[in-house]
């Protein structure tokens, strides 16, 4: 069965993560979407990473074998080590009952075709063969809750030339990934943010 864990505040409706909360792992039962357990969890920043990372590991064991998450907003070392746990990130703003059908559908899209999420992704655009502009503002503005990763990685993974990303910050993964030395990035500044150009080192 399809579980996928939502973190919300006391208002029931998605929190970020770096605020006080709950985890609430949901399970799609004949048809509907039932919660079978609830996980407290409150980071104590204060106490330094070590604690943060030993909080967040707890919370971890705790979520067994679900594999996606939900929250309003996961950024910086939340986020990496959620995705180096194997985790599928979304962020969402609202009620889960609002959404997680919704991300049942897109995850078992993603596993089916893997290569064709772009076909999803309204603000991609590719103005000549090879050469994309993917503004990450305008999909996270729509509401869809796909993340940046979700958005680019079928590209940075496809036959592409460049793509030019539009951000109001660069994320830690894609950070890696050039930092690595698997593309060709250049981050230009704008008025409304962050352009980053990436190509391949080596072009097949």
């Amino acid at each position: 069965m399809r579980e996928i864990a939502v973190f919300v505040g006391d208002n029931g409706s998605t929190a970020a993560l770096t605020e006080p909360g709950r985890v609430i792992v949901y399970q799609r039962q004949q048809g509907k979407w039932k919660p079978v357990r609830e996980i407290l969890f409150s980071l104590e920043r204060s106490l330094g990473m070590p604690e943060v990372r030993r909080q967040l590991a707890a919370m971890l064991e705790a979520l067994g074998n679900c594999r996606v998450f939900v929250a309003r907003t996961v950024s910086g070392l939340l986020y990496k080590e959620l995705e180096q746990a194997g985790f599928s990130i979304w962020e969402f703003a609202g009620q889960p009952s609002s959404f997680l059908e919704y991300i049942l559908v897109q995850e078992e899209f993603t596993v089916r075709q893997p290569a064709t999420l772009q076909a999803v992704i309204p603000a991609s655009m590719e103005t000549e063969p090879g050469c994309y502009q993917v503004s990450l503002k305008e999909i996270q503005q729509s509401g869809s809750g796909l993340t940046s990763k979700q958005v680019l990685q079928p590209l940075l993974n496809g036959n592409f030339y460049c793509i030019e990303v539009v951000c109001s910050h660069i994320p830690p993964w894609l950070e890696a990934e050039c930092a690595c030395g698997r593309f060709d990035c250049k981050v230009e500044r704008l008025a409304e943010g962050i352009k980053l150009v990436i190509k391949k080192q080596i072009c097949g």
